[in-house]
């Protein structure tokens, strides 16, 4: 039986159980690959990563040195769109073989589709995560993003339109109303069918089937999207908050995917990584104090809500939301509190699958 990266790294002694542990949970949280998030933690090298990987997967390992100079006409050897979707680099063309290097070099598909449009023979070879994304910025100008996956405007949209029916603007007085009467029979039925915005539960469904960090963003951005016109989840990693995933009719003034927002005394979420409290504020006085608030949107907001995703006492992830029309009442900042804790057990949910996945 084909062992996995992380039982591989205990029994050689590379690290312990605890790094791993924190190595998963970083995963989870952060995303990027085992060994990425092993690299940013220190607890291995990256040569001895690879020299495991190349073990592991049977193949040679692409060295740092391979990705210094490449010529152009190896870079050209695979179509720039099979290189951005399957996140590969050519490293070598002799012949009628290219050499590639690859995160995933198992995926017998991905070298049958490069090898079929270049109608050349692929051997791969493996490099590590953040080898190729450093590559790929570098030789073909496709930008790192920080991970993040914009939400349907349409999705967004109808969310808010379905689960806020007390703020259609009311008919005037004079406009012709067609008024029913309703019998005891009636009022009972749709007394069982009215729609509660304020139904906490019926978020459970969403959480239950989540299977990676991203469907969690996607489930909160849904359920912000109920009394916000706006929303955008950040993740927290060290002192930087990074632009994950947004929703509603926002059309960022920068590239959300690559903002890097320090989390430093001058920014509110500094104090709230401290607090792990929601926050509200005046549009116009944070727009004023916080530079990043105001390159998410041209339009100011009447009111910014930031509520932080706390995962064992640490805020990982934060979600601002801008409502433009009226003031967050403090029912609806609860509802996006209690999300948010359901949130933190959906991430703790999903570390704990990556350590059975390990075992």
């Amino acid at each position: 039986m084909k062992k996995n990266l992380g039982q591989l790294l205990i029994e050689k002694g590379l690290i312990d159980e605890k790094a791993l542990s924190e190595a998963l949970q970083r995963q989870v949280i952060f995303g990027g690959r085992l060994g990425t998030n092993l690299l940013e933690m220190g607890a291995v090298s990256e040569d001895a990563l690879m020299r495991l990987l190349a073990l592991q997967f049977n193949i040679p390992y692409a060295e740092p040195g391979h990705f210094e100079k490449i010529p152009k006409e190896v870079l050209d050897s695979v179509p720039k769109e099979l290189i951005s979707k399957h996140r590969i680099i050519p490293l070598v063309v002799d012949g009628h073989r290219i050499t590639v290097a690859m995160t995933d070099p198992h995926k017998l598909n991905i070298i049958d589709e490069v090898a079929f449009q270049t109608n050349r023979v692929i051997q791969p070879v493996v490099a590590s995560e953040v080898r190729i994304v450093a590559a790929l910025e570098r030789f073909y100008n496709i930008k790192h993003e920080a991970r993040y996956i914009a939400v349907s405007d349409n999705v967004a949209s109808e969310q808010r339109r379905i689960s806020q029916p007390a703020r259609e603007k009311a008919p005037s007085p004079d406009e012709d109303i067609e008024m029913l009467e309703l019998t005891e029979a009636d009022i009972e039925v749709a007394d069982i069918e009215v729609y509660d915005p304020f139904d906490v539960s019926e978020i459970n469904e969403p959480f239950f089937g989540i299977r990676n960090r991203d469907e969690v963003a996607h489930t909160v951005i849904k359920a912000g999207l109920r009394f916000v016109n706006d929303a955008f989840m950040f993740i927290i990693k060290g002192d930087q908050a990074l632009g994950w995933m947004l929703g509603g009719s926002a059309k960022p003034v920068v590239e959300f995917g690559t903002l890097s927002v320090p989390v430093d005394p001058q920014n509110v979420l500094f104090n709230m990584r401290e607090s792990r409290k929601l926050e509200r504020f005046d549009g116009v006085e944070i727009f004023e104090s916080n530079q990043w608030i105001k390159e998410l949107s041209l339009k100011v907001p009447k009111e910014v809500l930031i509520c932080p995703l706390v995962l064992k006492k640490h805020m990982v992830a934060a979600l601002v939301g801008f409502s433009f029309k009226s003031n967050i009442t403090d029912e609806e900042a609860e509802f996006l509190v209690r999300v948010m804790q359901k949130a933190s057990v959906a991430f703790e949910i999903l570390i704990m699958k990556s350590r059975i996945v390990m075992l």
